[in-house]
């Protein structure tokens, strides 16, 4: 499949032509954006924004869901909030992974999203029986950082690179046709079933997942898992 294919068949490999340059928060994550005038330093003034486990251990069978899907793709994700919107009628899922390649890599970057796909797709499954009675399944995909904070010292923060929805019947219905290509989950896009949009904007959500970071103030240093 070539790289001209892949862009016509997916709709989100779009975003991966334009580059980092067009995307404001990749741009501070990546680098190409440095000093004081950096939307993430104006805005992590607080540990508010710290992407640590703040509000505790949830419904058991719901981190058990997220557990599961975080082995099934080989912790190519690692989510960090998991629950229901019962205001929105939704059920959402935030989880981070790592940025994408350069976009002229065509090879990695159609690795990277065939992943970003499978992901997806598990989260849906992997979620099924928790998100029962709910309208529209989110997976949201953040990226992180480590930014200096006020209060806080040196710690992660996320931003929303790209966040999705569909309605649940829909992905049921998609997932029962398997197997699914990038062109299958491009053409969800396509035709609307699934919106696909990059918010580019900071995380502000409640993680209520064990996470691969914490928030590290006492020491000042970014701690493993």
């Amino acid at each position: 499949m070539n790289g001209c294919h892949i862009l016509r068949g997916v709709v989100i490999l779009g975003l991966v032509a334009t580059g980092c340059s067009s995307l404001p928060g990749l741009r501070v994550l990546s680098g190409q954006v440095t000093g004081q005038d950096t939307s993430a330093q104006q805005t992590v003034e607080t540990s508010d924004l710290v992407m640590a486990d703040k509000s505790g251990m949830g419904d058991p069978s719901i981190m058990a869901a997220a557990d599961r899907i975080e082995a099934a793709t080989n912790d190519a994700a690692d989510i960090i909030e998991i629950r229901r919107d019962d205001v929105n009628n939704a059920f959402v899922v935030n989880l981070v992974m790592p940025l994408p390649p350069d976009p002229t890599d065509l090879q990695a970057s159609q690795a990277y999203y065939d992943t970003l796909r499978r992901v997806v797709e598990t989260t849906w499954q992997g979620t099924l029986r928790e998100s029962e009675g709910s309208g529209t399944l989110q997976v949201n995909v953040l990226v992180s950082q480590t930014v200096p904070t006020l209060d806080a010292g040196r710690s992660e923060v996320g931003f929303v690179l790209f966040s999705t929805s569909i309605d649940r019947q829909d992905a049921i219905r998609y997932l029962s046709q398997r197997p699914h290509t990038l062109n299958d989950f491009g053409a969800l896009i396509a035709d609307g079933t699934m919106t696909f949009d990059s918010p580019q904007n900071l995380y502000t959500g409640q993680p209520n997942h064990p996470m691969f970071m914490q928030n590290t103030v006492a020491s000042g240093s970014q701690s493993g898992q």
